[in-house]
């Protein structure tokens, strides 16, 4: 029998079912891989693709570790999001459930906040911060994560809709994931400028910089951008979330100043990286070695792409 343990949370009401998720359901391949992602690029939760319910457009949040801010600590923690801000004072009204399901038994655990909670401008998210300990969710006896996937659903009561699925999926084996850009006469630069385009995973990237800085760096900091140049099949959902590793070589010792970041790319969404990457009085210190004969030596390591879309 599984051993499921909860922390009593009145008006929280668990149960098992077996019919799967109506509206949405998320099954993550990769679970560890995009939790040590997360780890590296100091994040604390997963926001999936949107789902459709009750004539509204739906986000399921997930803490894996708990939400802190919520008294979540030690828990998963589990969010529903409205996605688009109500205007002129509207409100959504919605009661809600969350899904994970047990690998072995081909059931669902079902947790569900049985208050009628109200989404508005001021209030897009509500949800469960003890939702499931997490040492119950790793305990294989409950076979919620097997071979590093598990998969979690929602249903949103506020009329019934047609349920969509995602999949994240680990694009697996990288190849020529690092690219190498020589920033030649930067003294000269007046304004940013591009690195030629580079490919990784089939998909063409570029770096930006800024020589002295951009938006909250600007004047003392130097900026550096990671770009996906091509997002032409970035639509029905489909995101990338992608960590980089961006550094600037120190020419003297062979060491480097780095930084990651983690992001979704989308049809919108076309960038991310640092306003304030490496100051200017680091980047002229002659004995920090970033800037020799006036070059720079700027790195770009793509570690981990994650695939979302939806497959209904």
């Amino acid at each position: 029998m599984p051993v499921y343990t909860f922390e009593v949370a009145s008006p929280v009401v668990r149960s098992v079912r077996d019919k799967e998720p109506s509206h949405f359901k998320f099954e993550i391949e990769s679970y560890q891989a995009l939790l040590n992602s997360i780890a590296r690029t100091k994040s604390d939760k997963i926001e999936t693709s949107e789902f459709n319910a009750g004539g509204q457009s739906w986000v399921l949040v997930i803490y894996p570790n708990g939400n802190t801010r919520d008294s979540g600590s030690g828990n998963i923690s589990l969010y529903l999001k409205l996605a688009n801000k109500p205007t002129g004072g509207s409100s959504v009204y919605a009661t809600f459930k969350f899904f994970i399901f047990d690998h072995e038994r081909e059931t669902y655990i079902t947790i569900q906040d049985a208050r009628e909670r109200r989404f508005d401008a001021g209030h897009l998210e509500w949800g469960i911060a003890k939702a499931l300990p997490v040492a119950a969710f790793n305990d294989d006896k409950n076979a919620l994560l097997v071979n590093d996937s598990c998969t979690f659903g929602a249903e949103v009561y506020v009329i019934s809709s047609t349920a969509t699925v995602a999949r994240l999926s680990l694009a697996e084996q990288l190849t020529n994931r690092s690219f190498t850009w020589g920033v030649y006469d930067y003294s000269k630069l007046r304004t940013d400028t591009y690195s030629e385009i580079f490919s990784v995973e089939e998909r063409s990237w570029k770096l930006r910089l800024y020589p002295r800085g951009n938006l909250t760096g600007q004047g003392r900091f130097l900026s550096l951008y990671l770009y996906l140049d091509d997002r032409t099949d970035l639509t029905g959902g489909r995101k990338l979330y992608v960590e980089c590793e961006l550094s600037i070589r120190d020419q003297l010792t062979g060491g480097a100043f780095k930084q990651t970041v983690g992001f979704w790319f989308d049809s919108v969404n076309d960038h991310r990286g640092f306003d304030t990457f490496l100051s200017l009085a680091d980047l002229n210190n002659p004995l920090k070695g970033y800037k020799q004969n006036d070059t720079l030596i700027v790195e770009a390591v793509i570690n981990e792409i994650f695939v979302l879309k939806e497959i209904n």
